[in-house]
């Protein structure tokens, strides 16, 4: 990370890492609701049984029925080394940003499969369609304001590399002819 936070020594590149920083700054609020979304449905699914072989049910016995080798094409299979819980955080992702697979439907019961889609249609319509639509709108909106204020942020950041670099160099060495206290930074439109 430091690696890359140096690149904006780069003229060319002190513009894309700067605007990287800031939008991923101002979406962390986003990320943070959107992972506790994910986090919540994922516990609905977990009580729904949907591809758990721990539930007792038709899932179950032919998880059972099954060589280990042959339980990857089972619903939620390829996560069966990572533990259930990371497991259905990960489905439940997956759906979260569109990507289906209904197979773990297929052996619930009719009460348990009408939570299911209950659950998936709010999971699709709240996370996948409003609130990622929400997030791209935001990073939008951040790119904007670091494209208007880019001139001034490139600036303080060289700014913040300069008071870097000069720390580094022992106090014995440093004079105030060529290391002055503070560095002046002048907008002028053009």
């Amino acid at each position: 990370m430091k690696s890359f936070f140096y690149l904006r020594i780069f003229e060319s590149l002190s513009y894309i890492v700067t605007m990287i920083f800031r939008v991923v700054a101002d979406l962390q609020p986003f990320l943070i609701f959107f992972t506790i979304l994910v986090f919540v449905y994922s516990l609905i699914f977990a009580v729904i049984g949907a591809g758990n072989p721990n539930v007792p049910g038709e899932f179950k016995q032919i998880y059972e029925e099954t060589d280990e080798e042959d339980r990857m094409d089972l619903p939620n299979g390829e996560y069966m080394y990572v533990g259930e819980f990371l497991g259905f955080f990960l489905s439940t992702l997956r759906i979260a940003i569109g990507d289906f697979d209904f197979g773990a439907s297929y052996y619930l019961t009719v009460s348990e499969n009408w939570l299911y889609w209950i659950t998936w249609f709010q999971v699709v319509v709240i996370t996948c369609i409003i609130f990622l639509n929400f997030i791209i709108a935001e990073a939008s909106a951040s790119y904007q304001d670091v494209k208007d204020n880019l001139i001034p942020l490139i600036n303080k950041s060289k700014a913040s590399l300069i008071q870097e670099a000069e720390q580094m160099i022992p106090d014995k060495y440093k004079n105030d002819n060529l290391f002055p206290k503070y560095v002046i930074i002048r907008n002028v439109d053009m």
